[in-house]
């Protein structure tokens, strides 16, 4: 393997960690809001039941409730469809800049055999598997994150598609008080 396609080739590796660690972040945005919204909507339906005021009678907080878990829910699809859309477009600047690396590679091909350009390469190519390296914890430190911030909402993912999504919002509920309740 020559030093160009070595370059090539980890150029190409960087640019598939920070693609990556884009959708990790935006996943970790994703989640962050449905955890943030899972927790408001709790806490806000247990002020409603606690308030002794007669004003707010049963009928009121069920539909001060239905409102703001709508609301919630609109707040989470709005943010997962733009998730979704951003997801989409890392994959094509992504996909765009790989294409654009081969395509230079292959315009540049001819100087391959040159002593300058290959000594210069040469010298490059430490630098560049620095920068893999990097791009590479970047990425995993990324993952980590994500799945630390998706850590209940994968569970009430899989509740709900074994037990229902009522079920599986009171048991999310439940998680995030528990957590909520540990973390004071």
């Amino acid at each position: 393997m020559t030093a160009a396609s070595n370059l090539n080739t980890i150029a190409i590796g960087v640019v598939g960690h920070y693609g990556r660690t884009a959708k990790n972040l935006l996943a970790t945005y994703r989640a962050g809001t449905e955890r943030a919204v899972g927790a408001l909507s709790a806490g806000y339906e247990q002020l409603l039941k606690k308030q002794p005021l007669p004003w707010l009678n049963g009928e009121i907080k069920a539909r001060l409730v239905d409102t703001e878990q709508r609301l919630s829910r609109l707040v989470v699809n709005s943010v997962a469809r733009f998730a979704a859309g951003a997801n989409k477009t890392v994959d094509r600047v992504s996909g765009r800049t790989v294409q654009g690396i081969e395509a230079f590679d292959k315009q540049t091909a001819w100087a391959n055999d040159l002593m300058v350009v290959g000594a210069i390469r040469k010298v490059n190519l430490p630098v560049a598997r620095l920068s893999l390296r990097v791009a590479g914890r970047i990425d995993e430190a990324s993952h980590r994150l994500s799945q630390r911030v998706a850590g209940p909402v994968k569970a009430r993912a899989k509740a709900q598609a074994t037990h229902g999504p009522k079920t599986a919002v009171r048991r999310a509920r439940r998680v995030v008080r528990g957590r909520a309740g540990a973390a004071v």
